[in-house]
């Protein structure tokens, strides 16, 4: 039987700002592991409609 995990990426206060974030190269690499061993996602209208591009 396949395991759903439920993941959530948010700010503290719910804002980002893209254009002033520091990208960390050891965080990013972790959430491409985390990624790469998942089947598949699931979104919601708004997310997938940002993320289909």
């Amino acid at each position: 039987m396949a395991k759903i995990v439920f993941a959530l990426n948010q700010s503290l206060d719910g804002f980002v700002d893209h254009m002033a974030l520091q990208r960390d190269p050891m965080l990013f690499l972790h959430f491409i592991e985390d990624v790469r061993g998942l089947t598949g996602m699931l979104y919601g209208r708004r997310m997938y409609e940002t993320m289909r591009y």
